[in-house]
């Protein structure tokens, strides 16, 4: 069993998942004055930067892990200075009497040419100079203040230790640096690297009086292989931030793509919390708006969207979930799945009762496939359950999640929920499913992405009946699971799985720091659920898991991930959306 302070920090695992960043601790001169500004001071710089370990760390795991948190945040701040080159306020994190590594000039150790032509260069860290405050903030801007544009900076606390003895706080921070953007030339750079630094706290604020660098590397590109052209193509939309009055709902909204209007076109279905958008593709590129005249621009506060054809008529229909919300009484309001048929000249009709919804789901994404092979669609529904009603019952197996739906398509005429004689109705959280022949039987077996727990592969019996063999096969995974596409990854003619779960920064620092208090088994399974996403590769009875340095699955918090050849090599390359609040500032995850 996990003792009571250790439970209180696991449960970071999945609320934390990296939000963080580094720097460091020195604080022999209390040189910051009380009004915020620093004083000038001569500084005699040390020939070799070695931050030494506290001597007695502390131990006791909320006041490491608040000392931590305090450090990460002061370093997201930094961070964000850094990301707008406001170098003058980078300079008031660094204590006057500051020393560490420059980041800019040092010695290449190695190059080489990646794949898509880009350019590795590794640097010698062992002969980065040993800069004052003032010199290392200049190394900075000349690192990247030339750049055309800064994307994202973020110095990230991978680790902490810090001294319980003696009157000055601090600590040593393991960081990893990553800045990433354009240069003069528009050409994409990436820099990152490890590092340590020492933070200082002074006057209740953490300071870094040390930085010790442990390697460098550059990643650049002539020319970027894509470009941001959202707004240009007339897609560009902004909604009220969550969290904020307006938006405070864990149901966030879906899009689905297809082509409404035959003309060889893919218009975009986008959910809204009030309406609908759909964007309608043109000759030039760009998209129009025509949710209201099209008939799918209501009802809102939709979820997972999904275009196919349910009755074999040439023609792209519409169906969205939905999750319902708490009405002011403290009732349960919503609406049952809907589903919009296309007139086949791009136009629609609401025919959700018509169709067979009948019973409300909460519906988070659909997964469209022919699971009894009569030649019509039918329609897997996740649900995942009602947040704000009643959260998960466990964080390793919840059983309390919304039960799934799976909609029989009977002729193109309207669908029959046969979830529970189905085998697929079940209570665990489920987020997203996948479908294919992955036992190359001849019918489509489901996989599920459940979250607070363990995925199930669901073998197709071929009789309209599934059974869960993910323990057999291997691909149990279980974790906080997002997503999960299907594609061959290794070309060898059969699919592999790409799961996509929710990973944490803080829960992996954490948990190292609770090894001792935790029985081996539930250990591991904690490190699991910390631990990222998972690639499966399909053998001739079961799937094989890559290990984590075979590269890929480094995604942070995690969603659904796409799997295409966006080289053009004629290999399966993966692209993973992730992050919990979208935003500019690096305290967004």
């Amino acid at each position: 069993m996990i003792n009571s302070t250790a439970s209180r920090y696991v449960l970071l695992l999945f609320f934390v998942a990296g939000v963080a960043a580094f720097w460091f601790y020195r604080g022999e001169q209390e040189s910051i004055q009380e009004n915020g500004s620093q004083s000038i001071v001569a500084v005699e710089l040390p020939d070799a930067i070695e931050i030494e370990d506290p001597e007695v760390p502390i131990e006791l795991v909320e006041q490491v892990e608040d000392n931590t948190e305090e450090v990460a945040n002061r370093l997201l701040d930094f961070s964000d200075k850094l990301r707008r080159r406001d170098f003058g306020s980078v300079r008031k994190w660094l204590t006057d009497d500051f020393a560490g590594h420059g980041l800019a000039g040092l010695p290449i150790e190695t190059e080489k040419t990646e794949r898509v032509d880009a350019k590795l260069t590794a640097f010698n860290a062992s002969m980065a100079p040993i800069l004052g405050a003032d010199d290392f903030t200049d190394s900075l801007r000349t690192l990247m203040g030339s750049w055309s544009r800064v994307e994202s900076v973020l110095w990230k606390t991978k680790g902490a230790e810090f001294q319980a003895l003696g009157q000055k706080r601090w600590g040593k921070i393991k960081l990893f640096v990553s800045m990433m953007g354009a240069g003069e030339n528009d050409e994409p750079i990436t820099i990152s690297g490890w590092g340590y630094a020492r933070a200082v706290k002074i006057r209740g604020e953490w300071y870094f009086d040390r930085f010790q660098l442990t390697s460098l590397q550059e990643m650049r590109r002539a020319k970027a292989i894509f470009s941001d052209v959202t707004a240009a193509a007339g897609v560009a939309r902004s909604g009220v931030r969550f969290g904020q009055p307006g938006n405070q709902s864990f149901a966030w909204n879906g899009s689905a793509g297809g082509d409404v209007d035959a003309d060889g076109r893919w218009d975009l279905f986008c959910a809204g919390p009030n309406s609908n958008v759909l964007y309608m593709a043109g000759e030039d590129g760009r998209f129009r708006e025509e949710a209201s005249s099209r008939g799918v621009a209501a009802p809102g506060a939709g979820t997972g969207a999904l275009f196919f054809d349910l009755e074999n008529d040439g023609d792209q229909d519409l169906f969205v979930g939905q999750v319902g919300w708490r009405e002011s009484n403290g009732g349960l309001g919503g609406l049952n799945l809907q589903g919009y048929l296309n007139d086949g000249k791009g136009r629609f009709d609401t025919s959700s009762e018509a169709l067979g919804f009948v019973d409300p789901y909460e519906i988070y994404s659909l997964t469209a496939f022919d699971y009894d092979n009569d030649g019509f669609l039918d329609m897997f529904g996740c649900a995942y359950g009602r947040v704000e009603v009643e959260h998960n019952n466990s964080w390793t197996q919840a059983t309390n999640g919304s039960p799934n739906a799976l909609y029989h398509n009977l002729a193109g005429e309207r669908f029959e929920e046969v979830a529970e004689s189905a085998g697929l109705r079940g209570t665990d959280w489920t987020y997203a499913a996948a479908a294919a022949d992955v036992d190359l039987d001849g019918d489509a077996d489901l996989y599920l992405a459940n979250d607070y727990g363990a995925n199930r592969y669901m073998r197709n019996e071929g009789d309209g009946t599934f059974v869960d063999v993910a323990d057999q096969y291997g691909v149990v995974d279980q974790g906080n699971g997002m997503g999960v596409s299907l594609g061959d990854l290794d070309n060898d003619g059969t699919l592999d799985l790409y799961v996509s779960n929710m990973s944490s920064t803080a829960g992996n620092r954490i948990l190292g720091r609770l090894e001792n208090d935790i029985d081996s088994a539930t250990f591991k399974m904690l490190k699991k659920l910390a631990a990222g996403n998972s690639i499966f590769t399909a053998g001739e009875s079961s799937f094989d898991k890559l290990p984590k340095s075979a590269g890929g699955v480094g995604a942070s918090w995690a969603w659904a991930a796409a799997l295409a050849d966006y080289d053009l090599d004629g290999r399966l390359d993966v692209f993973c959306t992730n992050g919990f609040v979208t935003g500019d500032l690096p305290h967004d995850t």
